[in-house]
């Protein structure tokens, strides 16, 4: 790079900070170096910090800078501008003298170019060409192989010098071949002339193959039989041997086993056990020829998957319709269960673990499966457990002698104190039973289950919303039955789903459906010890009267507390006290019950005292007002009717407290309150 193009790229930044160093301006000089750089986005911009006559101002004084800028360089570098004129001198003569040349070679160029492009598209062509003629002497060798193929296995037929499975084996060596280059070759008409030619061979084979198949399963010839299966799986035919097999050996002993008449006669699974014992012996040939290891090359063959089982299965659909009918759970389960039996029984027979798998994936044996209508037979069982205990809940405590036991014993020897709880352990026992339990729908009943504890749950918490009339001592053995459940159905159902349901731990979800009843009980409590306080407050309107009792009257000092104490404590004595609630909840009930009893005891007390003080009050002014000396020395060293009042209070308060330690039932602060309400004077 010369001097002046170095120094005409350095010069923008040279004048940047030159006219820095002059005198500051209020835009940046670097935007005019910018590619996107536009003067009405520049004054836009600007205006707005700056006037228009400070910008113009510092736009001159930058434009002034820039052109002395220019001068001084030009001035500075003049030798050089000078000589860049002199030694351009003759540039344009050189430049046209290389011109014809350079026109000369890029024409050859072209030419050439030319050139190689003919002949890449002449190979090209030939290579099509070839791949044509390779193509042509395939087909041609194709057809010319069918007609030598076809002749020779035609003349192996004619001539039948060899033994007839010598003779089938070469036949189906050379067919097997003929069958490629027919495949490859089937549309041209040469291969539509050969056809009945084909045709023949084919049927020949077949029906050899075929008879000669079936007589050595008949007569057990094994080297028959080996032989055949070697020339089907040469063939490719391997499913045509199955479904040949299933045909002439299977078919004829399922027929006579499977039959409505059978099915009356020994049962069903006596009909299951008459397959599995004709079985062994007809499949035993086919089984030891063919097993699944890798150095047998007949293992590709299961006759026991595609061939033995469809068979039965198609037999069973066909001639007992009625098996998968759920209108009848009871035979239904029975029938399913016997069922599953007979196909683990079928599974030992194919012997081979690769033989059960292909055997579980089958067609015949999912379609097999699919027709038991698992799903309406659980929903049967649904509506008769569920209903037995929705039917119960609309009595929940009352026993029906019809049905159950007046004692209200459970299965697992725990006595409930209301049949609904006994009703809810026999459903959960009724899920697990023998009778009633399929494995495919284990989850199922277990969801059943936790189902039946919820609904349970759900009936506590609407107990306090029913519209019967409800007795607290009900609502107690509701709550003992729910502890009582809480504490033995876990356990209960782990015992029923130990041996069926091993690998799930339901510990953790039945200690969930557990709590969802537990949470139920405190409103079952505030509704017992509200019902229960009013019945209290009851009593407690009486001791209203206790002034009366000794206001303008000539009684004595009571020594006795009055009988409405009695009355006071006795719902709580009656309803929670001596209820069957567990002893733990009968101490917390007890004790909130009688707090409340207290408070509202204190309230009312404290406003028989503060009217009893307004009254008393009142009759000293009126004594205080009258002159009588003899009223005042017949009232010295009296008892007043409010002391007899308080006494009696006292009297009161001391036989509640009695009581409720007699119940063993603790008095709190509260009752030390009033104590001390009715003690001050």
């Amino acid at each position: 790079m010369s001097l002046i193009e170095t120094e005409t790229v350095e010069s923008p930044r040279l004048l940047l900070s030159k006219l820095k160093r002059e005198r500051p301006v209020c835009f940046r000089p670097e935007e005019f170096f910018e590619d996107n750089f536009d003067v009405d986005t520049f004054l836009a911009l600007n205006r707005k910090s700056f006037t228009l006559e400070s910008l113009k101002k510092d736009l001159e004084n930058y434009s002034t800078t820039i052109q002395n800028s220019l001068v001084e360089l030009i001035n500075r570098d003049y030798a050089d501008f000078v000589n860049l004129s002199t030694n351009l001198v003759g540039v344009d003569q050189t430049i046209l003298k290389l011109e014809a040349p350079l026109i000369d070679i890029h024409a050859d160029i072209n030419i050439i170019s030319q050139s190689i492009d003919s002949e890449v598209q002449l190979i090209a062509e030939k290579l099509q060409l070839r791949s044509q003629i390779r193509n042509k002497e395939e087909i041609l060798h194709g057809l010319m192989n069918i007609e030598k193929l076809t002749n020779k296995i035609e003349q192996l037929i004619d001539n039948q010098t060899e033994g007839k499975e010598s003779l089938f084996e070469r036949v189906a060596s050379e067919y097997s071949q003929l069958q490629f280059y027919v495949n490859k070759n089937e549309n041209l008409p040469f291969v539509q002339n050969m056809r009945p030619r084909i045709k023949r061979i084919s049927d020949y084979l077949e029906g050899g193959l075929h008879k000669s198949f079936k007589s050595g399963l008949k007569n057990n010839d094994k080297n028959s039989v080996t032989q055949c299966l070697r020339i089907f799986t040469t063939l490719g035919r391997v499913d045509q041997s199955e479904q040949l097999f299933a045909d002439a050996i299977i078919a004829p002993i399922i027929e006579e086993i499977v039959c409505k008449q059978n099915l009356s006669e020994s049962g069903l699974e006596g009909m299951y056990c008459q397959i599995l014992d004709a079985l062994p012996a007809a499949t035993a040939l086919v089984l030891s020829l063919t097993s699944p290891r890798k150095d047998n090359e007949l293992r590709s063959f299961d006759f026991m998957s595609n061939a033995t089982f469809p068979t039965i299965v198609s037999k069973i659909c066909t001639n007992t319709p009625a098996l998968f009918a759920a209108g009848d759970p009871k035979q239904f389960q029975k029938s399913y269960k016997e069922t599953m039996k007979f196909i683990s029984g079928f599974e030992k027979l194919c012997q081979y673990k690769e033989r059960v798998a292909n055997l579980r994936q089958h067609p015949s044996y999912k379609n097999f499966i699919s027709k038991w209508s698992l799903p309406i037979y659980f929903q049967i069982r649904l509506q008769e457990i569920a209903g037995s205990f929705e039917h119960q809940l609309l009595s929940p405590f009352t026993f029906n002698t019809d049905r159950q036991s007046e004692t209200s014993t459970s299965q697992t020897g725990v006595k409930y104190a209301l049949p609904v709880s006994v009703m809810l352990e026999l459903c959960i026992n009724r899920c697990w039973e023998e009778d009633v339990l399929l494995r495919p729908l284990t989850h199922r009943f277990f969801k059943l289950t936790l189902q039946l504890l919820r609904r349970y749950a759900v009936w506590l918490s609407e107990i306090p919303t029913s519209s019967e009339e409800l007795i607290v001592s009900d609502i107690c053995k509701a709550v003992h039955d729910s502890y009582l459940i809480v504490d033995q159905v876990p356990n209960f159902v782990k015992k029923l789903t130990s041996d069926k349901i091993p690998v799930f731990d339901q510990t953790e979800i039945l200690s969930i459906s557990c709590k969802d009843i537990l949470d139920s009980i405190p409103v079952l409590a505030d509704y017992v010890i509200n019902d229960v306080i009013k019945h209290c407050e009851k009593a407690l309107e009486q001791t209203q009267a206790v002034p009366r009792l000794f206001r303008r009257t000539n009684r004595e000092m009571p020594t006795e507390p009055l009988g409405y104490v009695s009355q006071l404590i006795g719902p709580i004595e009656t309803d929670i006290y001596n209820s069957v609630l567990p002893d733990i909840v009968r101490q917390e009930w007890c004790s909130k019950t009688a707090h409340q009893l207290v408070t509202r005891y204190s309230e009312t007390v404290a406003e028989i005292l503060i009217s009893l003080r307004k009254t008393e009050d009142s009759l000293a002014m009126l004594k205080r007002g009258r002159k009588s000396a003899a009223q005042t020395a017949s009232t010295t060293n009296s008892c007043t009717d409010e002391d007899k009042i308080r006494a009696q209070l006292k009297l009161d308060v001391t036989e509640l407290g009695a009581k409720l330690d007699i119940m063993g039932i603790p008095k709190g602060e509260e009752f030390e309150k009033l104590q001390n309400l009715v003690a001050k004077r």
